[in-house]
C-alpha cells in the first residue's frame, strides 16, 4: 500500500533575517527528504494542485466551491456555487488587510443570525447564503457570474484591492460585496463582537466559482483529511473519503493493505500565511513526530510500500517517493529542511 501526505506550506514563505528553520530537530524528515526520489515543481497552492491531480477544468473560474460543498457533506446539485467566507477586514496603513474566521471563534449561532440576515437582503437577487460550519460559508448563484477569483489561503493577511474578482462581472460583484459589508455592519452580531473587543466578521471572501463539472481523474483510491476540497474532489472522482485521524500510529491500525491512499495535512497553512513562526515551527515538529517518523519506521518494516511527500505551497513545490529500500543507502545524506526548500526551486 501507498500513502500520499500532501503537506501545505512545510516551506516558509516569508523571506526574513531569522530563519525559522534555525535549531529544527527533524531527523526522519531530513532523512525521508535526503535518501527518497526528489522532483522540483512551480510553486503552487494546494487548491491549484489538487485541480491538476484531479484534472478539474477551469470554467470562468476554477469551480472549487461545489466541490468545497460536496466535501462538507452538502449537496451542490446543478447550481453555480461560491465560497463565500467570513472574513475581518482592518484598515492598513492605505489598505484594507484580510484576516478569515481561521484566526477568531465566530460561534454557530453568530454565523447562523449573520447568514439569516444576508439571505433576507438579498432573496429578490435570487442569493442564498448557506454555513454547513461558522467559518466556512457558500453562495448559491441564479446565474453563472463571469468572474476570476482568488482562493481564501491565498488572500489571507494581504491587500485584498489587487485580489477582488476580476471579468466582465467585476464591477458588480465589488458592489455587492459592498453592500454586503453593509449588511454585516450594521447586524447587532457585530456589534455585540466589537462591544467586547472580538474581530466583527464585517465582509465575506467570494472565490471558486462554478458548478459541478464532467467526470474527473481518480488519482488517489482514498482520500483522508479536513480539507474539504479534497474531500470533495476525491468523492466526486469516486474514490472512498475517509475521517481524518490524530496520528500515523492511528492511521496505520485503521489502513488498507491495497491501493494509493492521500491524506491532507494542513497544520501549516494558517501559521504560515500569517506569518506566526513560532506556531509554524510547532506544527512542524509535530508533523516530524506523529507522521514522518512513525510513517519511515513503517517503511522500514514493510507496513507501507512506498511514501511520497507533496510539499506544495508559495514557499516552494518538491515531491519525494521513499521506499525502505531508498532508507537503506546511506550515502545518501541527511540535510535540513532549509536546504530542500533551497532544491524545490530547482530539480535535484
Amino acid at each position: 500500500m501507498n500513502v500520499h501526505l500532501v503537506l501545505p506550506d512545510l516551506f516558509w514563505p516569508h523571506p526574513q533575517a531569522d530563519s525559522p528553520y534555525a535549531g529544527l530537530e527533524l531527523p526522519a524528515l531530513e532523512l525521508v527528504c535526503g535518501r527518497g526520489r526528489r522532483t522540483a515543481g512551480s510553486a503552487l497552492a494546494v487548491e491549484d494542485w489538487l485541480a491538476e491531480r484531479y484534472g478539474l477544468e477551469r470554467q470562468t473560474d476554477l469551480p472549487l466551491a461545489p466541490y468545497s460543498l460536496l466535501g462538507e457533506g452538502g449537496d451542490p446539485g446543478d447550481a453555480h456555487w461560491l465560497r463565500a467566507d467570513p472574513c475581518h477586514l482592518r484598515l492598513g496603513t492605505d489598505h484594507l488587510v484580510l484576516t478569515d474566521a481561521a484566526t477568531f471563534t465566530l460561534a454557530a449561532d453568530e454565523a447562523d443570525a449573520l447568514v439569516a440576515a444576508l439571505n433576507g437582503h438579498f432573496a429578490a437577487d435570487g442569493l442564498e447564503f448557506r454555513a454547513p460550519r461558522p467559518d466556512r460559508w457558500y453562495l448559491r448563484l441564479a446565474a453563472a457570474p463571469d468572474i476570476t477569483t482568488t482562493p481564501l489561503a491565498q488572500a489571507r493577511a494581504r491587500s485584498v484591492d489587487p485580489l477582488l474578482p476580476r471579468g466582465a462581472d467585476a464591477r458588480a460583484w465589488h458592489a455587492r460585496l459592498n453592500e454586503i459589508q453593509m449588511v454585516l455592519h450594521a447586524h447587532p452580531v457585530n456589534e455585540a463582537r466589537e462591544a467586547r473587543g472580538a474581530p466583527p466578521a464585517n465582509s465575506v471572501w467570494v472565490w471558486g466559482a462554478g458548478r459541478i463539472a464532467g467526470a474527473l481523474a481518480r488519482p488517489f483510491a482514498r482520500m483522508r483529511g479536513a480539507e474539504p476540497v479534497a474531500l470533495g474532489l476525491a468523492k466526486a472522482s469516486g474514490a472512498a473519503v475517509l475521517p481524518p485521524v490524530d496520528d500515523a500510529r492511528a492511521w496505520l491500525g485503521t489502513a488498507g493493505r491495497d491501493g494509493i491512499e492521500a491524506i491532507v495535512l494542513d497544520a501549516l497553512r494558517v501559521p504560515a500565511a500569517y506569518g506566526d513562526a513560532p506556531v509554524w515551527r510547532e506544527a512542524v515538529t509535530a508533523l516530524e513526530l506523529h507522521w514522518i517518523a512513525p510513517l519511515a519506521e513503517a517503511l522500514r518494516q514493510g507496513r507501507v510500500g512506498m511514501l511520497t511527500l507533496h510539499a506544495v505551497g508559495a514557499g516552494g513545490a518538491l515531491q519525494v517517493e521513499v521506499t525502505g529500500q531508498d532508507l537503506r543507502y546511506f550515502w545518501r545524506r541527511r540535510r535540513p529542511l532549509a536546504t530542500w526548500q533551497a532544491a524545490a526551486a530547482a530539480p535535484a
